[in-house]
């Protein structure tokens, strides 16, 4: 989700900023570094910085003020993890940001709603699985992967509609197609997710940290 520059005040601006800098050091200092040390673990994070970048790029409008496109925050969460997935992300934005070149004021606001938001709704579904639900690959694919990116997808929609009606609550913004929209795209989104995620651990399990044979296909008696 991205809202043009006009619409944020300077000091909201700094604001955002200032919380972008707090979770990218926390979230750096927390990421499992040590995994990229594996060639193809590291081959595995940067084409997901230009896949992601490259996604976040295909944008659409939404009223006057606001560009949408789909996250890809669940994949990146369930491949390596909420903070490194969110290093990956601020990572695209940031390749996004420079490749468009669109103004960087819009830079924070749109990490925090595109990644930092979903991030943080994926991260929540995996534990809340892990926690009442059976350790199933169903489970893990269908609740996890596409039920989360669907939810993070709305999260962050909800999100931004927030942020845009406290900030320019006169701007067009089509808020009566906001539902639809944020159902459409979660749909799409929690696709993409379930997709992408199901095809990597059945082909290529050691990509997703998130999934561990043990636990969702260990045979139980």
């Amino acid at each position: 989700m991205s809202i043009p520059a006009e619409l944020l005040p300077p000091w909201l601006v700094w604001l955002l900023t200032a919380v972008l800098a707090a979770l990218l050091a926390a979230a750096a200092w927390r990421a499992p570094w040590r995994r990229l040390t594996d060639g193809e673990q590291s081959h595995v994070w940067l084409g997901a910085i230009v896949a992601l970048a490259l996604l976040w790029s295909i944008a659409g409008g939404v009223g006057a003020s606001v560009r949408i496109h789909l996250l890809g925050a669940t994949i990146a969460t369930l491949m390596f993890g909420p903070a490194l997935g969110f290093v990956t992300l601020a990572l695209a934005g940031a390749a996004v940001t420079a490749a468009t070149a669109a103004s960087w004021a819009t830079y924070p606001a749109h990490v925090l709603l595109s990644a930092a938001v979903p991030v943080g709704v994926t991260w929540a579904m995996l534990r809340f699985a892990e926690a009442k639900l059976p350790p199933n690959y169903f489970i893990y694919i269908f609740v996890v992967a596409f039920l989360g990116g669907a939810l993070a997808m709305a999260a962050a929609g909800v999100a931004d509609a927030a942020l845009v009606a406290l900030i320019a609550p006169g701007t067009a913004y089509a808020g009566e197609d906001l539902l639809p929209m944020l159902l459409m795209l979660g749909f799409g989104e929690g696709t993409l997710s379930g997709m992408l995620v199901s095809l990597m651990v059945v082909y290529r399990p050691t990509w997703v940290a998130t999934f561990s044979d043990a636990r969702y296909l260990a045979r139980r008696d």
